[in-house]
């Protein structure tokens, strides 16, 4: 279509079009910068820009750790609205790291510094002061 057109038409066209694509570009980079700017990487002076892929990648991989979690929520509150108490351990499903099922708020009384020590480990903590206080 441009073939037909005269020198300067075609040029008033090529600038006209190249305009469109620098603001495309800046707009893509300026949301590529907000981006970043929500994303959990290191902000320093020292850390390099992420590249737009790296942006992209770091994001994707943080919305699904995001999403992850949440339904990992998803199944905690679920377990325990079925009518469990806060003493009962959690199933393995539920627990994946290893972590003992403590829960602050609970209404029991704490117990003492051994029963407190041994319900972490098994066995009377060697950093706890109390469990190795001498009489």
């Amino acid at each position: 279509a441009a073939l037909g057109k005269k020198p300067k038409e075609q040029r008033s066209l090529r600038l006209s079009i190249n305009a469109r694509e620098r603001r495309r570009m800046h707009d893509l980079n300026d949301a590529l910068d907000g981006l970043r700017s929500v994303i959990p990487y290191a902000h320093s002076p020292s850390v390099r820009k992420l590249s737009k892929i790296a942006t992209l990648l770091l994001a994707k991989n943080y919305i699904l750790m995001q999403a992850q979690a949440l339904e990992e929520m998803r199944r905690l509150v679920a377990y325990l609205n079925q009518g469990q108490t806060l003493s009962a351990p959690l199933p393995t499903t539920l627990n994946p790291f290893g972590q003992s099922a403590i829960y602050p708020f609970s209404s029991t009384a704490l117990p003492g510094c051994p029963e407190k020590c041994t319900a972490f480990t098994g066995a009377a903590s060697a950093l706890c002061k109390h469990c190795n206080d001498k009489p």
